[in-house]
């Protein structure tokens, strides 16, 4: 939709410069649904910088008369090519961000953090591992999730959520009752549900390090996390912070 400023009349330069940003704003809005209105602002800045440098790098080239297959207009910019152009360099652009993520992300180091949180009242604290793969998103609410382990952390969780998980675990059914849902749940072995219940007031520590969220999803997995040596595992949104 942004594109369609190419064919509406030509705007005033403050005009044309509030528009593109605003459209950053969105664009970089429907990238990233869940992130916080700081790195909105981030992100949509970055977004908005290289576009508009691209439109002056376009501009600086239609005005020495080699712009005979482009066409700009409020900062808009069409290139006249053909689609086996346009999927190729999609392609390539995609090859040359796998290649840059191949070369210059740092290996997975393993990072235990010290993790807090409330349920139903009850105030829970346990060791918990960082895990620059995990992300997972509860479609119910669009909260972060934490997954716990059933089995090491049962002793610690309310009745009421040990009663309804256990029934389930045993069942397939889940328990209304327990306030606990369904949420799906990627794993080396394949996709499967787990149930899940709301908490408050995450605290995540590492160091020096403080990591709070307001609420989170909890995902409570039938199994041990490596022979109980943590309790909970947390995603890398987190992490990203703490390192």
């Amino acid at each position: 939709l942004s594109t369609l400023m190419l064919i509406a009349p030509t705007m005033s330069v403050p005009m044309q410069i509030l528009t593109k940003f605003g459209a950053a704003v969105c664009i970089v809005a429907v990238a990233f649904p869940h992130t916080t209105p700081v790195m909105l602002i981030k992100h949509s800045v970055w977004f908005f910088v290289l576009n508009f440098l691209l439109a002056g790098v376009v501009l600086a080239v239609v005005s020495f008369g080699h712009g005979q297959a482009m066409e700009t207009n409020n900062l808009a910019v069409y290139f006249n090519i053909s689609p086996q152009v346009l999927i190729f360099s999609v392609l390539a652009v995609w090859l040359v961000l796998k290649l840059a993520e191949y070369l210059f992300t740092p290996p997975f180091q393993e990072v235990m953090v010290t993790l807090q949180m409330q349920i139903q009242n009850k105030k829970i604290c346990m060791n918990a591992m960082g895990d620059t793969g995990c992300s997972i998103r509860d479609p119910m609410t669009g909260q972060k999730v934490v997954l716990v382990s059933f089995q090491a952390a049962k002793e610690q969780l309310p009745d009421q959520i040990v009663n309804a998980a256990k029934k389930y675990f045993e069942t397939g059914i889940p328990d209304e009752k327990g306030r606990l849902w369904l949420i799906s749940c990627q794993t080396a072995g394949g996709n499967m549900l787990i149930p899940a219940c709301s908490a408050g007031g995450l605290i995540l520590q590492h160091g020096k390090k403080t990591v709070k969220e307001p609420f989170v999803t909890v995902g409570i997995t039938k199994e041990s996390f490596r022979q109980g040596e943590y309790k909970a595992i947390v995603g890398a949104d987190w992490i990203q912070q703490l390192v």
